[in-house]
């Protein structure tokens, strides 16, 4: 199977039916946090104003969470037509926003997937705005403080109940045919709504079906144990130099990651039955970033150019395309009748020096 690859700096606005589907003063909608709503509060007495726009981008929609006050970017990528469709929720690294993994989230939207990417507050591209009396360390240590990572998981449920309930495009979502993806800390995140145990708390999501972890993390065998519980299929993507990244800025760095042992530790302690691991030959961290990555703010630990940028792209679009196809459309309708045929499929896809594993 071919699947376009989207070149990041072409990529148009959303087109008019769907900036239709999308528009409106503001919206009111049904907020479900992480836990329950409190005793004599039902579930749609939590509200949230929702604006149609950002101050940056017209096609971005920005919610505000009334559980955790937070607002919530979210790029919603529809599907040509109005035919059901499942829904891809895409999580970003630390300090990236909207844009991130544009790359594939586009390519998933042509395979005919609703595609939501949300900007996580306080970890997204605000690090890169430092406050008078902050510095950039102050930042990026908040961003990585404890907290943030439930924040996250809460953000995703959010923006899923958002989109089931309230959307102008919710009767075409299919709730059954629900993933969710991320890269490094979107990673994490991801593993997180596929049941890894966080101490005695799971903060699994039922509703998603599958995920997709690009640089995804164990800090130490002993956490990655709590990977055992996952009954989900996961998609574990790396690359040959997915380790450490340095962030940069007016002089200050925060050097961030681990090794590539420990992003492999994940796939080996997944269960056996619906895992996979790709890891790519040269690609480093921000290879998966699925967009133009600026150095001055990043470090990089491979050759960057155009070419090597579009074949890694290239490689994570199909392949994750197929992923999502089999999990959530089904044997049926992808044509992709078994995880053989789906395994015989991707490595047709993947160059002689990257390396698959199904287990």
């Amino acid at each position: 199977m071919d699947v376009n690859l989207i070149d990041v700096k072409k990529i148009a606005p959303i087109d008019l039916l769907r900036r239709k589907l999308l528009g409106g003063a503001a919206w009111i909608v049904c907020a479900m946090g992480l836990s329950a709503p409190a005793s004599g509060q039902s579930a749609s007495a939590a509200i949230a104003t929702v604006s149609n726009k950002s101050e940056l981008d017209p096609d971005v929609i920005v919610l505000t969470d009334p559980k955790t006050k937070r607002r919530i970017k979210l790029r919603v990528r529809l599907p040509e037509g109005a035919a059901s469709a499942g829904l891809i929720v895409y999580s970003p690294g630390l300090g990236s926003g909207v844009s991130n993994g544009a790359a594939w989230c586009e390519s998933w939207r042509q395979a005919g997937f609703i595609v939501v990417t949300l900007a996580h507050p306080v970890t997204d591209d605000s690090i890169w705005t430092v406050a008078a009396g902050k510095t950039f360390k102050t930042n990026v240590n908040e961003a990585i403080a404890g907290p943030q990572y439930g924040l996250r998981v809460t953000d995703c449920r959010f923006a899923i109940d958002y989109c089931l309930e309230k959307s102008a495009f919710a009767s075409r979502i299919d709730a059954s045919r629900i993933g969710l993806a991320g890269h490094s800390f979107g990673a994490l995140t991801a593993q997180s709504i596929a049941g890894q145990a966080s101490g005695a708390q799971s903060l699994r999501d039922a509703r998603v079906r599958a995920v997709i972890a690009l640089s995804p993390t164990a800090i130490s065998v002993e956490r990655a144990q709590s990977l055992k519980v996952i009954d989900i299929p996961v998609f574990c993507i790396t690359g040959t130099h997915d380790q450490y990244v340095t962030f940069k800025k007016a002089g200050e760095s925060v050097r961030l990651g681990v090794s590539l042992a420990q992003r492999e530790l994940v796939f080996e302690h997944l269960p056996a039955g619906e895992k996979i691991q790709l890891k790519l030959d040269l690609a480093d961290h921000m290879s998966f970033a699925g967009e133009a990555v600026d150095t001055r703010s990043f470090s990089r630990d491979v050759a960057v150019t155009d070419a090597a940028n579009a074949q890694i792209w290239k490689r994570v679009s199909e392949t994750t395309t197929l992923f999502w196809r089999f999990y959530l459309d089904g044997p049926t309708k992808s044509g992709i009748e078994t995880r053989e045929a789906l395994e015989q499929q991707m490595r047709k896809l993947i160059g002689d020096a990257d390396q698959l594993k199904f287990g």
